[in-house]
């Protein structure tokens, strides 16, 4: 027979004839009440309460025992030190400026998930930062949010009606999931205290459900105009593929032979992109082209198409292309190639190549070129992957591409900002990218043919700027010129 005094606070109270097993780190007793004999470990009592939970009356009054025990214990020196903490009340302040934070800096500001409020260490971290706060749930951050949204848009709307004139930039596109959005963006001056600042502010990113017809894509850039008051304001329309939108997206995949000949164009994918009918592209371009409102191309999506159509002309390097993606693709896949790479190389990654995103090659092959030509082909080579090296050829191939596109992605860069003006930049950039494609024929051994295409594509997409500037003559019957609205010249 045991001590008794070894006893768990249950078994004292409803077992009897204890037993420790101290080899087996065993424990016995008998039920007071059923005689049953019941076991547990020596460090656990679940299957000795789980028992005389069966005994609910006496259970209960277990329970009322414990409870006057543990007030009867002495105070812990803690508990005069530390005082009880009590939660703040639903309307308290503290309590309101926290999750008024979590919804305005967290989720609108920073982007994060609305799950994030449901994530057991984010409500640790809220628990750490203030112990009197009450974590809130995702749906009273959900029914929240419609309210902030109301708020800011009647704040926009008020900061809007003072502006007299604006710009918009108008896009739609489609994520990886398939689902359709349009988005639209004001731009204008702001002249306030004698200081002259550029404002952007996002008014709408829409979901786009179900036939993305030109009806539909007119019908939702009006919605949005009225809703912020300024359809009299805009000056500018800025879209893609100019004169109009002749690109819509659907959620159906055209086959070549319906494609129109400018598919090629999108550069995010062309199978997601129909051409719109004519009935329909006319009543686009008269909506977005009313009154005094101009539509204007987008200078960069411009400046992508014709790297894309220079692109067409890299057979030559499709050898080399292709090393370079199994080199980044090694570094992802193979750890002991990126342990070798690293000792020679330090920690330097190789990013992937993306087929529709022609800025992530030339930054794939930017990185490789920094790389040292003779220690990255032993690299490969101790490694098993030989066939991987890069021939004289290929290296000096590389090199010629990442040299005649270097200019297009810095002018890309620049072109994008949303803090500074751009419109002034893109004569410079179109006459400046002439003349590098002119210098570049000189010096240039294997990529001659991609050098006259990408300035093909530049004088031909570009042409207004070549006619105002006159580098160029309109032809008969031409037509509207793409980028030949004079504010290029004015604002250059």
């Amino acid at each position: 027979m045991a001590d008794s005094c070894q006893a768990p606070q249950i078994v004292s109270f409803g077992y009897k004839d204890f037993e420790l097993d101290h080899a087996n780190k065993k424990r016995f007793a008998r039920c007071k009440i059923c005689n049953a004999r019941i076991s547990d470990t020596t460090t656990t009592t679940s299957d000795f309460i789980r028992h005389f939970k069966n005994h609910k009356e006496r259970y209960d009054k277990y329970l009322k025992s414990k409870i006057h025990c543990s007030d009867l214990q002495q105070p812990s020196l803690s508990q005069f030190i530390v005082p009880q903490t009590t939660t703040y009340p639903v309307n308290h302040p503290r309590q309101k400026a926290i999750t008024e934070a979590i919804i305005s800096d967290l989720i609108i500001n920073c982007n994060m998930p609305l799950s994030i409020t449901d994530n057991k260490h984010f409500i640790h971290f809220l628990s750490i930062m203030d112990t009197k706060y009450t974590a809130v749930s995702r749906r009273t951050i959900t029914s929240r949010l419609d309210t902030v949204v109301s708020e800011r848009q009647s704040k926009l709307i008020s900061e809007m009606a003072t502006v007299e004139n604006l710009s918009v930039t108008v896009d739609i596109w489609s994520d990886r999931r398939m689902r359709g959005f349009l988005g639209v963006t004001a731009h204008w001056m702001n002249t306030a205290a004698d200081a002259i600042t550029l404002k952007s502010h996002l008014l709408a990113c829409n979901r786009f459900k179900g036939s993305h017809t030109g009806e539909r894509i007119c019908e939702e850039f009006e919605q949005i105009c009225d809703q912020y008051k300024i359809k009299q304001k805009i000056d500018h329309i800025i879209c893609d593929n100019a004169p109009n939108m002749k690109k819509a997206f659907t959620t159906c995949f055209p086959s070549s032979a319906e494609a129109d000949e400018d598919d090629d164009d999108c550069l995010d994918d062309a199978e997601l992109w129909n051409a719109l009918p004519v009935d329909e592209e006319e009543r686009l371009n008269e909506t977005l082209t009313s009154k005094s409102q101009h539509r204007l191309q987008c200078f960069a999506h411009t400046l992508q198409l014709v790297v894309g159509d220079g692109l067409k002309e890299t057979r030559a390097v499709s050898s080399a292309l292709a090393k370079a993606s199994r080199i980044s693709s090694l570094l992802h896949t193979s750890t002991s190639f990126k342990e070798e790479f690293e000792k020679e190389f330090g920690q330097r990654g190789v990013p992937a190549s993306v087929v529709t995103r022609w800025n992530s090659t030339f930054r794939q092959l930017k990185s490789l070129l920094s790389c040292d030509y003779q220690t990255l082909s032993k690299v490969l080579d101790v490694r098993g992957h030989r066939e991987t090296i890069f021939t004289l050829r290929e290296w000096a191939q590389i090199k010629e591409l990442v040299s005649i596109l270097k200019p297009f992605a810095d002018a890309t860069d620049l072109t994008q900002g949303e803090k500074v003006v751009t419109i002034s930049a893109v004569i410079p950039c179109v006459l400046s990218l002439n003349h590098h494609l002119e210098n570049q024929k000189e010096g240039t051994q294997y990529l001659v043919n991609l050098i006259h295409s990408l300035q093909r594509s530049l004088q031909r997409r570009f042409k207004g700027i070549f006619v105002n500037v006159k580098m160029s003559q309109p032809e008969t019957n031409e037509g509207i010129l793409p980028f030949s609205d004079p504010v290029y010249i004015k604002a250059g």
